[in-house]
């Protein structure tokens, strides 16, 4: 199953309509077809690009941080504990391809990477105020910068490649003031 990546174009920074919850997430890219996945892993792949779905916390156990660069910003994300060095996630990962939200892409061996957040639910509950914190918010895609398999839970250093937009947009700034 192919996600829609054209239906997230308009949405980087934003919170995903409907996004609650994994669920929300991957029926919102595949409104013709309801994929099935584990709600449990924060991996989620399609034929022609890989989500990740990543909690934010501030001193949260992982340390999911985002860094910010001289040349933009960057975020560590950390692999389940099972996941093993052989596992094809790791070559998905290092190998993956920007591409433009609105050019179809089709199943590659070199898929785009998408991040996906969301304030981690025991931050969600805390908010005050009226606002819903418990939607995912769309970071846009992501290229590699490096890992570290002899840590573990294998550590991924990514970069945000559409912080020029994220960086704009209310609903990404609320997240990084956690």
């Amino acid at each position: 199953l192919e996600a829609e990546l054209h239906l997230v174009k308009g949405l980087i920074g934003k919170r995903i309509p409907g996004g609650h919850t994994k669920a929300g997430v991957m029926e919102f890219v595949s409104p013709k077809c309801r994929p099935r996945f584990s709600k449990y892993v924060g991996i989620q792949e399609w034929q022609n690009a890989v989500f990740l779905m990543m909690n934010v916390m501030a001193g949260n156990a992982y340390g999911n941080t985002f860094i910010e660069k001289s040349d933009g910003m960057q975020v560590t994300y950390f692999l389940s504990e099972r996941t093993k060095v052989d596992n094809p996630i790791i070559k998905r990962l290092k190998n993956c391809q920007i591409y433009p939200l609105d050019q179809p892409q089709g199943p590659s061996s070199r898929p785009s990477v998408h991040l996906f957040c969301r304030p981690a639910p025991e931050v969600a509950k805390q908010q005050v105020k009226g606002v819903d914190w418990s939607e995912y918010v769309y970071a846009g895609r992501v290229k590699y910068v490096t890992h570290d398999i002899d840590q573990v839970p294998i550590k991924f250093v990514l970069k945000l490649e559409d912080y020029g937009t994220l960086r704009e947009e209310r609903d990404f700034a609320q997240l990084l003031n956690l």
